[in-house]
């Protein structure tokens, strides 16, 4: 048995939790995983049950680092795995205004660490040619959640009437959630409507800006595949995305999804669907194309290359734990995750 510990700094629902739970008794019955919250703003980490492996999800910066050296020397010997769930190219683009100091936090970070997983190649990528981690100990292992709920949404039917777009997910402003209100300010009257659910910091900027839109609708937290049964399609112009777990949930959905050409998105959608700048111009140019395309072909298209996310992600957890956990001889993988329908190969 191997025992992993993930540490995390916020138990609310979010990626990382639904990561954490899509996980769950799929990595093989010889490896249990325990999650432990933590305050990474303290000085002296806590002391941890017993574990074989030790995770860290949440993100590194400088008032962090005491904590995470009290931590490397807690675990001693035991492997220690950083999952950068955050830090992209585009993130440093626009966030970091000395890209230096910002280079040497993640150095310093991610030494203590016997290995890092990044969520996307593109992240992985700006990893290695940043110098932050050596190619030796950095592997991609793309995030999934629990698909089987959203690949049973219904395909697409042909409809009359304005498009329906939608995103869901943290109002925050990573999304870029003000730039696609305003989009819909730029499109002919009837040709879309929008509808947004999710929670966080901009909502009551976000409703203030839609206000006078009688077609943008902002809602609360909603079930993935409840909002994705709604819509058409979704609308991703985010910042900056690791990954872009939204995305993945509408493609196993078979929703076509338009995303910022950026990061982790990129790799999830062909060219056509990515779009080249988050202004409300650009959007609207992109929205107005896609109402033009046909749907149903698209997002079955889409939905085709969602499947097998969750066995690939259960493969590459699996591998990974026991490759730093040597000399064990492990069993498969449970049958719970190589027979989940939206799995198959």
């Amino acid at each position: 048995m191997i025992r992993v510990l993930h540490l995390i700094d916020d138990a609310g629902l979010g990626g990382i939790t639904r990561l954490l739970q899509a996980q769950e008794g799929r990595l093989g019955a010889d490896i249990r995983a325990e999650t432990l919250v933590v305050d990474p703003r303290r000085v002296l980490a806590p002391s941890l049950p017993e574990a074989d492996v030790v995770v860290v999800h949440f993100t590194l910066a400088w008032r962090k680092l005491p904590f995470l050296l009290a931590l490397r020397a807690r675990c001693g010997r035991r492997p220690l795995v950083l999952v950068e769930h955050s830090y992209t190219a585009a993130y440093e683009h626009r966030c970091v205004p000395r890209p230096g100091r910002f280079r040497a936090m993640l150095r310093l970070g991610a030494a203590l660490f016997d290995h890092v997983v990044a969520v996307s190649h593109g992240q992985a990528a700006w990893l290695r040619a940043a110098g932050i981690v050596p190619a030796g100990k950095l592997r991609v292992i793309e995030p999934t959640s629990d698909l089987s709920a959203v690949a049973a949404v219904p395909p697409l039917a042909p409809a009359a009437g304005p498009l329906r777009l939608g995103c869901y997910g943290r109002y925050a402003p990573q999304k870029g959630l003000p730039a696609l209100i305003e989009a819909m300010r730029l499109l002919p009257p009837g040709l879309a409507t929008l509808q947004l659910a999710g929670y966080g910091p901009e909502e009551a900027a976000l409703r203030a800006a839609a206000a006078d839109l009688p077609g943008v609708e902002i809602g609360g937290v909603v079930r993935p595949e409840a909002f994705l049964a709604e819509v058409d399609a979704i609308v991703m112009p985010s910042l900056w995305e690791a990954y872009g777990l939204v995305c993945a949930e509408a493609r196993a959905a078979g929703r076509p999804v338009l995303v910022a050409d950026l990061d982790g998105l990129s790799e999830q959608v062909p060219a056509a669907l990515r779009i080249p700048a988050t202004d409300p111009v650009t959007i609207a140019e992109r929205i107005r194309w896609l109402a033009q395309q046909d749907l149903p072909a698209l997002g079955e298209t889409l939905r085709i290359t969602a499947r097998g996310s969750e066995l690939r992600h259960c493969r590459g957890w699996a591998g990974l734990i026991r490759d730093v956990v040597p000399g064990r001889v492990l069993g498969a993988l449970n049958q719970e995750c190589i027979q989940a329908p939206s799995n198959s190969p």
